[in-house]
């Protein structure tokens, strides 16, 4: 019996050891594939990441080619390319909980806005998934939640240097605009939240903060006046017409 207990035992620490030396040496890609999954659930699009390194030893990594594709409808293949986020871990609360991320950090992304030829902007269509995905656990629209999911608290996340590069199709014009600064303490609160809300709180407030300086450019109002002197040039080509049409009548009328 001792040697049979012995040799349970035996094998329960290789698979034990086995498991663990699988988790650390492809923890980048775990790391790469959870990021992808819970992003595209959270946007309702496609998320893709280039490359994670995480060094355990430090708590430090990085994420590169981190990409945020179009909704549909849209001619530019992305919405976002964060290029290269840091991060720091405090590794003591991996074993105790909720995850604590001191910082991410994420320099000189790009934001790309679109407005189609139908006047709809994939930043609106984008930020209506994001509320869609994120809403109460009640809307049907959210993304069933995982019982594993990982509580996460961010300490600080900045983002800079950023630039908008807006294709305004009605317009046939292309802009340039500096978003500011995006500087969030304490994501998740005191007890943490999961990835995918707190995710989705950053997206929100980052496609909120390139729709306002796209407001702020103008350019929304640019769209509208040029629609409305279309409906002018309608209108006026109409009570030509109905003008016209009234005059033939006259003259068949022989008045």
């Amino acid at each position: 019996m001792k040697k049979i207990i012995l040799i349970v035992f035996v094998l329960l620490v290789a698979v034990i050891g086995a498991a663990l030396y699988y988790v650390f040496t492809n923890l980048d890609a775990i790391v790469k594939a959870a990021i992808e999954e819970v992003g595209s659930q959270t946007t309702q699009t496609a998320v893709r990441v280039d490359k994670v390194k995480i060094a355990l030893t430090d708590g430090a990594g990085t994420i590169s080619g981190l990409s945020i594709a179009n909704p549909k409808g849209f001619e530019s293949r992305n919405a976002f390319l964060l290029g290269a986020v840091e991060t720091q871990i405090d590794i003591k609360s991996l074993t105790k909980g909720p995850i604590t991320i001191d910082k991410v950090i994420i320099r000189k992304p790009q934001v790309f806005y679109e407005m189609n030829k139908d006047r709809a902007s994939n930043l609106d269509s984008l930020y209506k998934n994001i509320a869609a995905a994120t809403a109460g656990s009640t809307s049907k629209n959210k993304p069933a939640a995982k019982s594993d999911e990982p509580k996460l608290i961010i300490r600080r996340f900045l983002l800079t240097d950023a630039t908008v590069e807006a294709n305004v199709v009605p317009l046939n014009k292309n802009y340039t605009l500096k978003l500011p600064t995006i500087d969030l303490k304490d994501l998740g609160g005191k007890d943490g939240a999961t990835p995918s809300e707190i995710s989705g709180q950053v997206l929100d407030i980052i496609t909120q903060r390139a729709l306002a300086e796209v407001k702020r450019a103008g350019i929304d109002e640019k769209v509208q006046a040029l629609k409305s002197e279309a409906q002018q040039k309608v209108d006026t080509k109409k009570r030509e017409v109905e003008s016209k049409a009234k005059e033939k009548l006259k003259n068949l009328l022989g008045k």
